[in-house]
């Protein structure tokens, strides 16, 4: 198995190469080039525990947690790393006291001189990043590795038997895989964790508590947002809200790359809508029918200020993204049917009455509709969405009790 997971990397070298380059030139940070390629121009130092997060959103699902684990041992040396620079600059801007690198790729070279100079004691991985090599020489490290909030796609549990073999291998130097669900469990199961290794904790992200108070409302209209917005899909949610009843609401499109404005304004040209974009400081006025808003960090400011929102990543097959956010808010949800990298959440909602899925255009049509019409509507499936946060309130701190058990084993 290793002889062809080596081979992999090789073969894919060129491909890594090609996507860390283009990382860089879109972000421009000189340390992710030597430590993503050579592990090098790494802070010199002893970590006690190491927490990977591939980018921004384990990150932000990480925070609760970090924060509860400093309060618990101040005197700890704590390192977070990330592949992304915008995974670095929240977890920079968030986490001032910790050490922030990026994890190298996934070359033995690499992953032994970055834990020979780093020192950690022991590795957390959030969620769902296997890299064999990475874990295997931990092990021999004698760095014990634990997955924290342990979810798996169905594009790795539905992958070809050769590659099953590959994660099957990296998770026999795993010592602990905590999960969000059963579903989660039963997967890390099937690609062969152990029995023993495997346990149901919850969705840290349920954690994340944010305060609508401190927020300002940045527009100045009635809106409904469509978040995290990808490729292609604000055409759809387009054509979609214009076939509604949205009255005089103006669409807030917020995307998950704000890089991608240009694009997105050539792509809903056809539409003829008079579109403001507030990277360029452009003001909304009352014949304004789109807000683009290509911002980083005014998220949590657009949800708790909405109407409702719509959830970006639903409506094309991009799986989705997280709906615990906006819940924080007690916002009313609408996603569409591409939901399987929150499916344990998404089902949970759905159950509690705490947001709506629209399974085709019509029935996404009819949910816009109704809570544009419905206010009572809104309220109530925001209400439920909030309760679902504050009953899973203390996940952060179940995360810790089990990983303190391990720090003391």
């Amino acid at each position: 198995m290793n002889i062809r997971y080596q081979l992999i990397l090789i073969l894919l070298t060129p491909v890594f190469i090609w996507l860390t380059l283009r990382h860089y030139f879109q972000h421009k940070d000189p340390r992710y080039l030597w430590q993503r390629f050579f592990a090098l121009k790494l802070p010199s130092s002893n970590h006690d525990t190491w927490f990977h997060c591939a980018s921004v959103g384990e990150v932000m699902t990480l925070i609760p947690l970090i924060h509860a684990y400093h309060k618990k041992y101040p005197d700890h040396h704590f390192l977070v790393t990330t592949a992304t620079i915008t995974g670095a600059r929240t977890c920079e801007n968030k986490l001032p006291f910790v050490t922030h690198c990026y994890l190298p790729l996934d070359y033995r070279s690499n992953i032994k001189r970055f834990i020979d100079a780093m020192n950690p004691d022991s590795l957390i991985i959030m969620e769902t990043e296997i890299w064999p090599n990475l874990y295997e020489i931990s092990a021999n490290s004698f760095i014990p590795v634990t997955i924290i909030n342990g979810r798996l796609s169905s594009r790795t549990t539905e992958s070809t038997s050769w590659f099953k073999r590959i994660f099957f291998h990296a998770l026999q130097h795993v010592d602990h895989i905590y999960c969000r669900s059963e579903e989660d469990k039963n997967a890390f199961e099937q690609l062969g964790a152990r029995t023993s290794q495997t346990e149901v904790i919850g969705n840290i992200k349920f954690s994340a508590r944010f305060s609508s108070s401190t927020t300002d409302n940045i527009i100045n209209r009635p809106y409904v947002v469509a978040a995290s917005t990808r490729d292609h899909e604000e055409k759809k949610i387009v054509e979609l809200w214009n076939k509604s009843e949205h009255d005089d609401l103006l669409l807030v499109i917020a995307p998950r790359h704000p890089e991608r404005k240009d694009q997105i304004l050539d792509e809903l040209k056809p539409f003829n809508e008079t579109i403001k974009v507030r990277s360029l400081n452009q003001p909304i006025t009352e014949d304004t029918s789109i807000y683009l808003a290509d911002t980083l960090g005014e998220m949590h400011s657009l949800f708790s200020h909405a109407e409702f929102v719509i959830m970006g990543g639903s409506f094309v097959n991009k799986g989705g993204h997280n709906i615990l956010e906006p819940a924080n808010f007690s916002r009313a949800i609408v996603f569409g049917p591409s939901m399987h990298n929150f499916e344990a959440e998404s089902r949970l909602f759905l159950q509690q009455k705490a947001a709506l899925q629209a399974d085709n255009d019509e029935t996404a049509i009819n949910c816009i509709n109704q809570l544009v019409i419905d206010k009572k509507r809104r309220e109530s499936l925001g209400n439920n969405a909030h309760a679902l946060i504050i009953e899973n309130k203390d996940i952060a701190e179940r995360y810790l009790d089990k990983l303190t058990q391990v720090l003391e084993d």
